[in-house]
């Protein structure tokens, strides 16, 4: 029995060709970490996720870091409500790169670390012809992201944050249209009523006839306009010839302070005349001050000449009295004075025993 040798050309085809299925499957699945080791999310969304698939990526503005592995719903009995947990698988590297951590160390601080820093997740749209949603990871602070909470597994938690669009559609939701439309029905037929009211007729030809009598105060406004004009005018000539003499008035006066502050000038000649004058009268007032002091030589001089008419006075008495006694000593001198007789006293009567 003879072997068959084995066909080298064949061999190197088979290898080939496993490589390039291997090639092929590592293209063909992308979202597989091969040879990385994955950090496994979750993310906790209120609204619908029609479009959001397994594979679908994960991205941190606009790079993509991990995919999406698995869509659940998740019903919470205590508040009555459901929730749609997403998991994901992210790249650790890429985690790395957002902490600024690029070394091989453990990564499993980085991502509470990078949420307390606002690191929110939000649903996007790839294309808005097939709706198909990816998971946009970003730094936001409003709206601030809410987390679930409750989950068992091994994944961190990523809270998550409404995109505008989806506010917008939860409040439209919350809207009760059925309330609005009757609040619209109950104001028409409150309008409507108010329309047919006869009162507003009646105020309707209120109107009209206030409206015909304010045509008619206008037109004779019109007529009396015009002499009311003249006057004006009139009036405002008057007005402006009054302001004319006001302002020559006033120019006068201002002349008029020049000139006085021309007088009051300290350095004028007026003030320096009537600085002089005081002076002058000062010294004045200080001389007779001087004169009329008790130990003055003006005083003195006057006690003497006074002492001395006082002595002239009494020899022009004594000479008075010399020339009443003899008027002839003016012819034959003086004569010695003759001593006068003693009076005689009358006789004193005795008493009558």
């Amino acid at each position: 029995m003879t072997r068959r040798r084995a066909n080298p050309f064949a061999i190197g085809a088979f290898v080939v060709a496993g490589l390039a299925v291997l090639a092929v499957a590592l293209i063909a699945l992308p979202g597989q970490h091969w040879f990385k080791q994955p950090e496994r999310v979750v993310m906790f969304f209120s609204g619908s996720v029609f479009g959001l698939q397994k594979g679908a990526p994960v991205v941190f503005r606009g790079v993509r870091i991990g995919d999406v592995t698995d869509i659940s719903v998740h019903y919470d009995s205590k508040s009555d409500t459901f929730a749609i947990p997403v998991l994901a698988q992210l790249d650790a590297e890429a985690v790395r790169g957002l902490d600024g951590r690029r070394g091989n160390g453990d990564i499993g601080h980085a991502l509470p670390q990078l949420i307390q820093r606002g690191l929110t997740a939000q649903l996007g749209t790839q294309s808005l012809l097939t709706g198909q949603l990816y998971v946009d990871l970003d730094f936001r602070t409003k709206p601030p992201g809410r987390t679930h909470g409750g989950y068992t597994g091994d994944a961190t938690e990523i809270p998550t944050s409404a995109t505008a669009f989806q506010a917008l559609k939860d409040q439209l939701e919350s809207v009760d249209l059925k309330k609005i439309v009757d609040d619209l029905s109950g104001i028409a037929n409150a309008a409507r009523t108010l329309i047919t009211a006869p009162e507003l007729k009646q105020g309707m030809k209120d109107f009209a006839a206030t409206a015909t009598h304010a045509r008619s105060l206008a037109a004779q406004l019109d007529r009396r306009a015009g002499p009311l004009t003249r006057g004006a005018e009139s009036a405002l000539a008057s007005v402006d010839r009054a302001g004319d003499k006001v302002s020559g008035a006033a120019d006068k006066l201002d002349q008029g302070a020049d000139r006085a502050s021309a007088l009051l000038d300290p350095q004028g000649p007026a003030v320096r005349d009537l600085q002089r004058s005081l002076n002058e009268l000062a010294q004045a007032s200080a001389s007779l001050r001087e004169a009329a002091d008790g130990d003055g030589p003006l005083l003195q001089q006057t006690e003497r000449t006074m002492q001395e008419l006082s002595q002239a006075a009494r020899a022009l008495r004594g000479l008075a009295r010399s020339l009443d006694a003899q008027p002839q000593q003016l012819l034959l001198g003086r004569q010695p004075d003759v001593a006068a007789p003693a009076p005689v006293s009358p006789p004193v009567a005795e008493p009558a025993r």
